[in-house]
């Protein structure tokens, strides 16, 4: 029979979609002709201003003016907030939901953003409460309280920290909490060989005999990346450096004038790209902001990074991970920054060090093993023949 599976996601921070996009394709991989997969934004018909806020609001404030961020993130933890934005979002996204499960006949429903979970809940009610729910928490270690608020879904979490905290202090029943290592790109499952970092070297123009800092962020890149990059221009140092403002083209052309007023050979600007897993391949260290997934890309390739920036609150556990398991390091000042590359740089057994200390974590792609347990999953069947849901 074949399985068809719907995906809902908001596109606030790219983890969401990407995992939406990841399992998708997984399963019909692996089902080609059993898995039909469907992908929806949960806010893309009859809720532009619902839209607005989440999307356009989450890039503006974790960008722009974090403490605005923090204090809602906060305020969205409160049990009354959590029912009123339920009841003030439901009139507009429920029978946008409903008309999407029943035209795709939907089969299988998972959840990538807490927002749309109790929406989820109630859009599969009105259709048939035994189609099956499941949520996936996409913040490794810092799991806000309104993933555990609807209690009918299958919760996948990724960490022991985030599975010991859902059942002690949110009492989520047990047998709905399942952990697994996170979702990332199957492009990241494998370092490149040296044979292949000297192609992609030679593609891009970059020296082989050079040490190489990527600069990432999302996709509004690293908002702090200017003054990074400055500060390696000041210090006149000869390290190659690799630059990703993803969309936001304020911080690309800002970066190419200093690049060309300088007449500098050792710095190269990109906006968007689609090749993030070539540069991450041949960079030697990996500076970033620490939200979960560009960090654990990194470390799967076996990469240190430097944490320059992270959202209080919500990216506090990625950090401590990094930090705390001496994988890398969290440095928000850029001379102190550049101080530290230099300084690792200097020697090849700081490197390695680093990268031993990667290798033990034993990073897993969790990828594989929860498109398994989607495909497979069946709601119990209790004593009377029916599905318990």
């Amino acid at each position: 029979m074949k399985q068809r599976i719907g995906f809902i996601y908001l596109k606030t921070g790219a983890g969401h979609i990407a995992g939406a996009k990841a399992l998708s394709a997984k399963l019909m991989d692996l089902y080609p002709d059993q898995a039909e997969c469907h992908l929806k934004d949960g806010f893309d018909q009859g809720a532009w201003f619902l839209k607005f806020f989440f999307e356009k609001g989450y890039l503006a404030s974790t960008n722009y003016f974090e403490p605005g961020y923090v204090a809602f993130y906060q305020l969205y933890a409160l049990s009354p907030m959590l029912h009123l934005l339920k009841k003030l979002i439901t009139p507009y996204t429920v029978p946008n939901l409903v008309n999407f499960l029943k035209s795709n006949k939907i089969t299988k429903l998972v959840c990538l953003h807490h927002t749309l979970i109790p929406i989820c809940r109630e859009a599969i009610n009105r259709v048939n409460p035994n189609i099956p729910l499941i949520s996936i928490v996409t913040d490794p270690f810092t799991v806000h309280p309104i993933w555990f608020f609807e209690r009918n879904t299958e919760l996948i979490v990724f960490s022991k920290k985030a599975l010991q905290e859902g059942l002690a202090k949110h009492k989520f029943p047990a047998e709905k909490l399942h952990q697994f290592p996170l979702i990332l790109s199957e492009k990241f499952d494998k370092p490149y060989t040296q044979d292949q970092i000297a192609s992609i070297k030679d593609k891009l123009g970059i020296p082989k005999d050079k040490k190489i800092v990527l600069i990432v962020g999302g996709g509004e890149g690293l908002k702090n990346a200017n003054s990074i990059v400055q500060a390696f221009i000041k210090n006149k140092s000869e390290i190659f450096l690799i630059v990703v403002c993803g969309n936001n083209r304020p911080l690309r052309h800002s970066l190419e004038y200093l690049v060309q007023f300088y007449n500098l050979k050792n710095i190269k600007i990109f906006g968007f790209v689609s090749f993030i897993p070539d540069l991450m391949n041949i960079a030697d260290c990996v500076i970033t902001k620490c939200g979960a997934s560009t960090p654990m890309e990194a470390l799967a390739l076996g990469k240190p990074v430097i944490i320059s920036t992270y959202i209080k609150g919500q990216e506090l556990g990625n950090m401590l991970y990094i930090t705390q398991n001496k994988l890398g390091w969290y440095i928000p000042k850029p001379k102190h920054i550049v101080e530290k590359i230099t300084e690792i740089f200097s020697d090849n057994r700081h490197l390695e060090e680093v990268r031993e200390q990667i290798k033990k974590m034993n990073i897993r792609n969790g990828l594989n093993d929860i498109a398994d347990f989607i495909w497979n999953f069946k709601l119990p069947i209790n004593s009377t023949g029916t599905i318990e849901d």
